[in-house]
Order: structure tokens, then sequence, then C-alpha cells
């Protein structure tokens, strides 16, 4: 039967121009040692094998970061069988298609050392014609994934497929999505969960206190838990108002590309999410290679982590953040310097002190000052093309 596989070709897909001139694909992980002079008949063995050879030369990694590694050297490699069909990504919405053609060789010295040689076909596929299923297995986390199971729906895009040198349709070089293109994006897969966000504009706060940096979240959020009887929502929030509503923080950034960038990231989400009950940093893009770290992070200090998606059903949250109290000292400080932050705060805490007669009016003055989503996938996708972001 043939295997259909996504793979990725080095970060950000930046390998895919190499590969398809000389005709290959490839992965870098255990760059120095020739698989060939390995056991490969015995994917067991091998598999211990060559975790221990990686974790030697990634003495940081551990052992469950080390066989996700090896796992998918071994399926490019070695599981991957001549004639399967592989689609790699060029990273600006689209995947060329190619077809094993050989066995496993090596290349030392090279960017991508371990390789099969691919019979490219002239087509490209479009991200934005696969199925909504097929976009999320597609863009999994990981150097490939397989999807095998869509093998009818990739056989009519592979027939469908626009011709790679038609030059009407290659993708031209365009300018770098900004990051805060990426908060209408978040706001739209909030408003998914029944979360209300707003943008924090830093610009607009008082700048005559110096002791600011690292203080102002990029988006704040808002959560109120829904009972079906009025008089129990008014007794909760009587008695025990914080049960009834929950503050987010959000940093948001385009990637996270190593570790130097993680930790400062990181621990910019942790001071600006100070005030809130969670914090999260969100990022469009994230290397696999820093998630043992933000794993670790995440454990010490709480900070969740999500890879923001253009779709909300590909949006994930990697590790989720802990629970903290509201710290009050921060929100005064931050009503004090910046408008916004102070009218989300008002506007939110109205909704917990009006009659039950107005509440429905409050609610929706909320909802019109809070940002806005998308009203349909057409608007969503008109807005990513419009932002260069990738989808």
């Amino acid at each position: 039967m043939t295997q259909y596989n996504r793979i990725m070709l080095g970060e950000h897909s930046q390998y895919i121009s190499d590969c398809l001139k000389n005709n290959y694909i490839g992965v870098n992980f255990v760059p120095n040692y020739d698989l060939a002079n390995s056991p490969y008949n015995d994917e067991t063995q091998w598999r211990n094998f060559l975790i221990n050879k990686y974790r030697q030369d990634n003495a940081d990694k551990s052992r469950q970061t080390a066989g996700m590694s090896i796992g998918f050297l071994w399926t490019i490699c070695f599981g991957l069988k001549i004639d399967d069909i592989i689609l790699a990504s060029n990273g600006e919405g689209s995947y060329h298609v190619g077809e094993i053609s050989s066995d496993y060789y090596f290349v030392p010295n090279t960017n991508l050392p371990h390789r099969r040689a691919v019979k490219w076909k002239n087509i490209v596929i479009s991200r934005q014609n696969m199925s909504k299923q097929l976009q999320h297995s597609s863009g999994s986390i990981g150097t490939c994934c397989n999807i095998t199971r869509y093998a009818e729906e990739l056989e009519n895009l592979i027939k469908e497929g626009t011709p790679r040198n038609d030059t009407s349709q290659q993708h031209p070089k365009i300018e770098k999505y900004k990051e805060r293109s990426l908060h209408r994006l978040l706001s739209n897969y909030l408003l998914k969960r029944n979360i209300l966000s707003k943008t924090i504009f830093h610009e607009t706060s008082d700048n005559k206190d110096q002791a600011q940096k690292w203080i102002h979240p990029d988006m704040v959020g808002v959560e109120f838990n829904e009972f079906r009887d009025s008089v129990t929502l008014s007794l909760l929030k009587t008695t025990d108002a914080k049960q009834y509503i929950t503050f987010y923080s959000y940093e948001l950034k385009r990637t996270i590309e190593n570790d130097h960038q993680l930790k400062e990231y990181f621990f910019q989400a942790l001071s600006n999410s100070s005030w809130a009950n969670y914090g999260y940093l969100v990022a469009l893009e994230i290397n696999e290679g820093v998630m043992e770290e933000m794993e670790r992070l995440n454990r010490a200090f709480g900070i969740g982590v999500i890879k923001l998606s253009p779709y909300t059903n590909e949006t994930d949250i990697l590790f989720p953040a802990k629970k903290n109290e509201l710290d009050y000292y921060t929100i005064d400080k931050l009503c004090n310097i910046n408008k916004d932050f102070k009218n989300f705060i008002r506007k939110s805490t109205d909704i917990l002190t009006v009659e039950t007669n107005v509440l429905e009016a409050v609610k929706v003055s909320l909802q019109n000052f809070c940002d806005k989503g998308f009203s349909s996938d057409d608007d969503l996708l008109t807005y990513c093309k419009n932002n260069n972001i990738p989808c």
C-alpha cells in the first residue's frame, strides 16, 4: 500500500529549493553518522542504538526528545518505501509532491546528510484546497507525519495540482507578517472558547513611570462562568466573585526559533502576566527543538504556551497555564498608565455589579469594546493574505 507523508525540509522549509533542484529529501538528526553502518533490519535495535548515539551528542536532551527525533529519522530513511508519496512544505502555504525513488544514502558535511532520492512531480498543492481534517493533520508539529488515511483526497488534489513551472502561480517573495497582525487570529480562537479579549496598545500608556518594562500584556482576556438560573448567578457574584470571572494575559510572538528567544519571551510573558489568573506565551511558529526546555519552564513557572494557527481547530495549547490569584497592585498600576487596560477591567467588572435587567446591555458593551474574530473562513483567508500570514 502506498504511504503518504508530509515532511519539513529544515526549519521553515529552508532547504526546499536545494531538494527540488537536486531531487532528494533529507534529515539532519545524528548528522555525522552513516546510518548504513547500523543494523536497520531490526527496527527496535536500530532505534535504541541511535537514541543512545543522539544523546551522546545532545546530553541536555531527554530520552523522550531523542526518541521522537530518531523516530522521524527512521521514517524518512527506512520507513518510507520506494514509490511512496511525500508532500514537502514550501513554507508559503503550498506543498511540492514527490515520489521516493531510492533507498537510503549518506552525504556527509551537508545540511541534510541522511537522504532519499525523489522524483518530484510537476505540481504544487495549495493548503487552502485541502479539507479541514487534512489541513489539521498535515499541520501537526514534527519533521514528518503520516497522512495516508487521506489517500483518496490526496490523489484528487495531485490530479488537480498547479504546475510547478507555471510562473503565474509561483509564490512571490512577500513581506514578513507583523506581530500585531496575529492578535485578531488569537481573538478569533479565544471567542470559540468563550473568552473575550482586547489588544493593549503599549504606545498609549503614560510613559512618565520608567519602571514599566515588561509590565504590559499584549492582549488580555476575560471569561465568565455561566449559570442557568439568575438566582445562582447573583449568589455567586455576591459571595465569591472570583469563581465567576477569570482573567487571562497573553504575550504574542511571531516565532520561537531557539533557546535564547524562548527564555527571553517566556520571562517577558511571566512578567507581563503577573496580574492575571492565567498567563500564556503565544507564537505562530515554534521550533520543535525548544519543546523540552519549554516544558521545563512551564512546570517551574506556570506560564502556558499556545501554538497559534489561522485555523481555530489547529491552534494548540502545548502546555496549559497554572492558575494564580489576581495581583491587584499590578492591576492598579496598569489601570493608572493604560486607558485600554483600565476600560477593559472596568467593563468586565461592571458585569459583576449591575442589576439583572441591564446585564445583557453591559455584556454587549464589553463585546463591542473587545477585539473581533472572523465571520467566515473566506474572511479569515482574506485577512491572512492581506497581512502576509502563512496559512
